[in-house]
């Protein structure tokens, strides 16, 4: 399980596969596309061998605020637990995007003069599409997306208090569960050991205070890092950076 500094659009062309994210898992068929918002926990897992086509597509918010348009920079929410993350477009809808996102394909690796701006201009038209579809689509079926009220309790526990103690003993016992249970529902939940998962957590918040302006020092402090040693090469060791290089 991972996570990014920018937003990720799954559009799925064929075969099946199912997204776990953030303690809710997304089942996506031919023609479903997925918003996964940035620094949202996920990994996908196939769920046969049949072929699984897709478009990927990385966006970060520098490039959605570039143009001052609410339909864009409202594009990437939090994960919603009525299922909005994912969307089921009609037939016609699918074609159209399609289309869109094949000549951005096709102007990006152009060699003419212009080509990367009409490569933007496909892909605003498909995200601006997007997000109109999106205004008015209804939720997911509920058979399209598992989720489970008490877990999503403890994730929100965690992202609201990484400054506090999280350890295995504290955690289940505020929840009421054995800790192997909660260690071994963690992982079937989000794709990571509970360790791992509140470390990410940690290192983003880190990552996001030290780009705002905030002493690295007091950045590791206020995302729970104790030890300034261990979030050094914690931190480098994601980023592949140091923390004064993200600055």
């Amino acid at each position: 399980a991972h996570s990014h500094d920018f937003h990720k659009l799954v559009f799925c062309l064929s075969g099946k596969v199912s997204y776990v994210m953030e303690g809710l898992t997304y089942s996506l068929g031919t023609g479903d596309l997925l918003r996964i918002p940035q620094h949202q926990i996920h990994q996908s897992r196939l769920y046969s061998n049949a072929v699984y086509e897709r478009y990927i597509l990385w966006i970060n918010d520098s490039f959605l605020c570039s143009f001052h348009e609410p339909a864009l920079t409202d594009l990437f929410v939090q994960a919603d637990p009525s299922g909005r993350e994912l969307y089921h477009p009609t037939a016609a809808q699918r074609r159209e995007m399609i289309d869109k996102l094949r000549q951005v394909e096709l102007f990006f690796q152009a060699d003419q003069p212009g080509h990367q701006l009409m490569a933007d201009t496909y892909l605003l038209q498909f995200l601006l599409e997007l997000s109109a579809q999106l205004r008015h689509s209804s939720p997911a079926p509920d058979k399209a997306v598992a989720a489970d009220p008490r877990f999503s309790s403890i994730l929100s526990y965690i992202n609201q208090h990484l400054q506090e103690d999280l350890s295995i003993e504290r955690l289940s016992g505020m929840f009421y569960l054995s800790p192997s249970y909660l260690m071994h529902t963690f992982r079937k939940r989000t794709g990571c050991t509970v360790h791992q998962y509140i470390q990410q957590k940690r290192l983003m918040y880190a990552a996001d205070l030290i780009r705002q302006g905030e002493g690295i020092a007091q950045a590791a402090q206020c995302s729970g890092f104790s030890d300034y040693t261990a979030f050094l090469r914690a931190f480098r060791k994601m980023y592949g950076c140091a923390p004064s290089e993200i600055r």
